[in-house]
């Protein structure tokens, strides 16, 4: 096991963090456009640079997409590291995008307008004036990424950052969505919109109607990414935003039931049978919902979640050439 050497260096907007190949750098949202001032703690690049530079000694090469990472409520830093590293060493480029992320999903369970929870995310996706939150466009999670693409072309052009931009857009078809609680639910909406590379739900999605006992409205459209891309792995003891219970008519109102039942990964090993809805009881022990919301990206769990993570990131989607 060889030792990491860490170099950080700290200049206002910019921090970069190397370990051995992998490399982080931290970008404040306002370097990337100056119109940014709020939630201006640092998005994360993460990047295996012998991968990308096809000198893996691995074999492993530059999958051409982009894994973005979407933080829970009132997340920030580098997110989930061992999964993100993860990624970035089976060839993906990575992103941890800083977002308005403060006021939580579960807000709206007891809305009586059915459409409150999309109207709440599409704010903070897109930028608009809803009844429960107003984000302008600058401030959007489809700005903030296109903004920080652009810059990332500019300032680390050897990296390719350019392929996930057609122009100054985003290029949805080579990014896979990934998130954790509020995130993985934006990551799963941002799928149903736009088609993308895979959508990965950590904890997630949890839009639940408590007013009318039912998984939110939004789940029911058809998507614009293929159902095969879409993956979801949830603890039986969360109980954050909705309960298993509920969790599962969830998942099952976006139709993933239908490749699939979901499967215990502490009692099978990969591929899963190829299920896109993966469950844990992990450790197998009562531990509290907050605990259990976090479980299967905990990067102190690491030893257990690991065949999970390359399932998810790797489990082909029918669309390989």
């Amino acid at each position: 096991m060889f030792r990491k050497q860490i170099l950080v260096i700290t200049a206002c907007a910019l921090t970069l963090v190397a370990h051995a190949e992998l490399t982080w750098v931290g970008i404040k949202p306002s370097e990337t456009d100056p119109q940014i001032s709020t939630f201006n703690t640092p998005h994360w690049i993460c990047v295996n640079e012998a991968v990308l530079l096809g000198k893996s000694e691995a074999g492993i090469k530059d999958r051409h997409e982009l894994l973005l990472f979407l933080p829970g409520t009132s997340g920030h830093g580098q997110g989930p590291k061992e999964f993100l590293e993860t990624a970035a060493n089976l060839g993906y480029h990575v992103i941890t995008l800083m977002y308005p992320d403060d006021v939580p999903a579960a807000s709206f369970r007891n809305a009586r307008n059915k459409d409150a929870f999309e109207a709440f995310r599409m704010a903070i996706i897109r930028g608009g004036k809803t009844p429960y939150i107003t984000v302008d466009r600058t401030d959007s999670i489809e700005n903030r990424l296109a903004k920080l693409l652009l810059w990332l072309e500019s300032e680390r052009p050897r990296e390719n950052w350019g392929q996930f931009l057609q122009g100054e857009e985003i290029a949805w078809e080579h990014i896979a969505m990934a998130g954790q609680s509020q995130g993985g639910g934006h990551a799963a909406l941002i799928a149903i919109k736009h088609r993308v590379a895979r959508v990965l739900m950590f904890g997630a999605p949890k839009d639940y109607s408590i007013a009318y006992d039912e998984p939110a409205a939004w789940y029911a459209e058809t998507p614009a990414t293929p159902l095969r891309r879409f993956f979801a792995i949830n603890h039986m003891q969360d109980r954050q935003g909705c309960d298993f219970r509920q969790q599962l008519k969830n998942l099952a109102a976006l139709k993933m039931d239908r490749l699939g039942a979901p499967v215990d990964v502490d009692n099978e090993d990969p591929p899963y049978r190829h299920s896109r809805i993966l469950i844990t009881n992990y450790p197998g022990t009562p531990v509290d919902s907050k605990t259990a919301h976090g479980t299967a990206i905990g990067n102190r769990h690491k030893a257990v979640f690991l065949p999970v993570w390359n399932y998810l990131l790797t489990e082909p989607t029918g669309d390989e050439k």
